[in-house]
């Protein structure tokens, strides 16, 4: 029954009869088939007969693995393309794309090919190790077993179980299960942060005065006397009665409310402006001589007063010379009144020179009208000066600080004249050492080696002794009749008035019509902290004024300005490299595993590269080979066995014979079907 051409499952399609020789029929090549079987026949070429066959041969392996191989390269070009895509999208902005695809799109598509182009590979593996786990006896299950482990995850959890003793099974199955996490841990190397992003198409500024006055900002008013104009004026009022207002507030253009300013040791940018210095004069305050003929004075050497009686002065403001208080100068203040525009002594009466002891409160002054008062003297000098900032701006507000300041006296080596000389011509003048210009930093002792290009001015100057020549971009200037028209509105209409108090004014102080004095009472609080507060917001004031109405050194219409860069809070993409080395691991394990089973086919010469195909169950069934009746042939390869069942037909039969059954045509089938047809075609050519 076993060699009968209807016999059941395997041996059908196992068994070959010896070929007999047919003379050509019609063109049959008669050769091919075997008479009286229905069995498919191989080529004799293909299938050498049992005498031509070797005992062993070796099997050609890296052939039979080239899509596992390209499929693992593929994998690992996957792997690198998102590392590479993930790094250079690394602290930049989320990419916006067509069609609503953004970054997490393209990486989970990437993972998913990645994932399935690995799992190619480590399904043939598992496939090509069933194989050899058969060399030993094995539960016929187990190839089922294999076969879901090359198909699936649960499968390859059974595996684990079923047979532990296969290395490579067993690698191949924890790498199928572990590979469902390559979609989420690839997914969780994109973290996305808030982060400022630099708009390159735009610029932030913020303006600066090389140069004042600018073109408009004075006029003159007679011979030597100059004014400056009305906006000033208001602007040197206001500095005093409301400093802190945004009336002189400097507003940064920054599109986005977030910029940033390029620095040099902490320096944005530079520019002219007025600087004040302050000390401490209330030691100086001298005590009244007791008489009841006329009210207690307090006075300073310069003969300013105040009283502590009913409509008398309580504060005393006053320009002049401080030089009964040179004993109480800082080195500071005296560089200071050098070249300072004006000097403005303030005497107050107040409260906070009182102090608490236990609840009774001790005043140098207990008896006044107002109630215990005590005294404060302040005088503060006024000086043209250069001011080095650091600017940012965030969430629309600006953060202007001041890093330092240098006083700008009078170049008298520009003016041509002695020094204390007067000369319409001449400048207050500041150096900024180092100096960029033309994107290249200057110090002092190379300034004269700036390139003297076509245009650019230099000046000379005097810097602790010594004559320089530097250009004038690293000059900030002051021009004398400028500087002379605001000296003459703070000396005479500014800083010169006396404010009385009455108990029927309430808490206030009556300035008449130097109204804005009364702030620097401060209800009664004043103190030297306070009064040098306000003369250093009042320089501010002027000094933002400045820059927007300020020039260039090279051209009085010109308003300078610095560029920074606007930024904007965005959300950015942090790249998260660990969580690659998961997937990273598992595409290097698959290329480790593959290369074992392609070492390990290279070694076992008799042991065929099938891998997942089912043909070798049909030809090779229990007990039985192609040539059974020559044990010793080699088993054919999966490229021979294609080859040899693309020729052979087979259907499964049911019932109580079920099985596969080889229905290939026989030869003397073939020879009467082609006999039938040339009778017919001869019954047609005869008609």
């Amino acid at each position: 029954m076993a060699n009968d051409k209807t016999s059941r499952g395997y041996e059908s399609l196992g068994q070959e009869s010896s070929v007999t020789e047919v003379p050509p029929y019609e063109g049959i090549n008669s050769n091919a088939y075997h008479p009286g079987t229905k069995g498919a026949q191989e080529s004799v070429e293909a299938y050498p007969e049992p005498h031509q066959a070797r005992p062993v041969r070796r099997h050609h392996v890296f052939r039979f693995w080239p899509w596992e191989l390209g499929s693992l390269i593929v994998a690992f070009g996957l792997i690198a393309a998102t590392y590479s895509v993930l790094s250079h999208y690394n602290g930049q902005q989320v990419p916006e794309w067509p069609f609503s695809i953004n970054l997490n799109t393209l990486v989970a598509l990437i993972s998913t090919i990645m994932r399935a182009a690995m799992l190619v590979a480590v399904a043939e593996v598992i496939s090509q190790t069933k194989w050899g786990w058969f060399s030993r006896p094995r539960p016929l299950s187990h190839l089922q077993y294999f076969d879901e482990a090359s198909r699936s995850v649960s499968g390859s959890l059974s595996l684990l179980f079923v047979a532990p003793g296969s290395a490579l099974g067993v690698l191949g199955a924890l790498i199928t299960i572990l590979s469902l996490g390559i979609g989420p841990f690839t997914q969780q190397t994109i973290k996305t942060v808030p982060c400022l992003q630099t708009h390159r198409e735009q610029k932030a500024t913020l303006p600066l005065a090389h140069f004042m006055p600018g073109n408009g900002t004075y006029y003159r008013v007679g011979a030597g006397s100059y004014q400056v104009q009305l906006d000033m004026k208001g602007t040197m009022v206001n500095g005093i009665a409301s400093p802190t207002s945004n009336d002189s507030a400097i507003i940064p253009n920054c599109a986005t409310g977030n910029c940033t300013f390029t620095s040099h040791n902490g320096i944005t940018h530079s520019s002219i402006g007025l600087c004040s210095s302050c000390i401490d004069t209330t030691p100086f305050i001298r005590e009244p001589i007791r008489n009841n003929s006329r009210p207690d004075n307090y006075t300073l050497p310069n003969n300013m007063w105040v009283s502590a009686e009913s409509d008398m002065v309580y504060l005393n403001v006053a320009p002049g010379s401080v030089d009964w208080a040179s004993s109480a100068f800082t080195p500071e203040f005296t560089s200071s009144i050098d070249g300072g525009l004006i000097n403005v002594t303030t005497l107050s009466l107040t409260a906070a020179a009182c102090s608490n002891n236990g609840g009774n409160l001790s005043c140098p002054i207990q008896n006044g009208y107002g109630g215990p008062t005590g005294l404060v003297a302040t005088s503060c000098s006024l000086y043209p000066c250069l001011k080095n900032y650091h600017a940012v701006v965030e969430k629309g507000v600006l953060s202007e600080k001041i890093v330092s300041t240098k006083p700008a006296p009078v170049n008298w080596v520009e003016a041509g004249i002695p020094h204390g000389g007067v000369s319409p011509s001449m400048n207050f003048t500041a150096l900024q050492s180092p100096c960029l210009v033309d994107g290249g930093w200057y110090d002092l002792p190379n300034m004269s080696d700036v390139p003297k290009t076509q245009g650019r001015s230099f000046t000379d100057i005097n810097i602790d002794g010594a004559n320089y020549t530097v250009p004038d971009e690293c000059l900030y200037k002051m021009w004398f009749p400028y500087a002379d028209g605001l000296m003459n509105f703070m000396y005479y209409d500014l800083f010169d008035g006396q404010c009385t108090y009455n108990s029927r004014q309430g808490q206030s102080i009556a300035c008449d019509e130097m109204w804005w004095l009364a702030s620097l009472y401060n209800n009664k609080e004043a103190s030297f902290d306070t009064l040098s507060a306000a003369f250093d917001q009042f320089a501010t004031a002027v000094t933002n004024k400045i820059r927007t109405t300020g020039s260039s050194s090279y051209d009085w219409n010109a308003h300078e300005v610095v560029e920074g860069a606007v930024t904007e809070m965005t959300v950015c993409i942090e790249f998260q490299w660990k969580w690659l080395i998961m997937p990273t691991a598992l595409v290097a394990a698959t290329a480790a595993i593959l290369v074992a089973i392609v070492t390990q086919n290279l070694r076992n010469h008799e042991q065929p590269v099938w891998k997942s195909s089912l043909l070798p169950l049909l030809y090779y069934g229990f007990n039985h080979r192609s040539y059974h009746e020559d044990p010793s042939r080699p088993v054919m390869d999966l490229t021979e066995m294609n080859r040899a069942a693309a020729n052979r037909r087979a259907k499964f039969q049911n019932g109580g014979e079920a099985g596969f059954v080889d229905v290939t045509p026989s030869i003397e089938d073939v020879i009467r079907r082609r006999g039938r047809d040339v009778d017919v075609d001869s019954l047609i050519d005869g008609r």
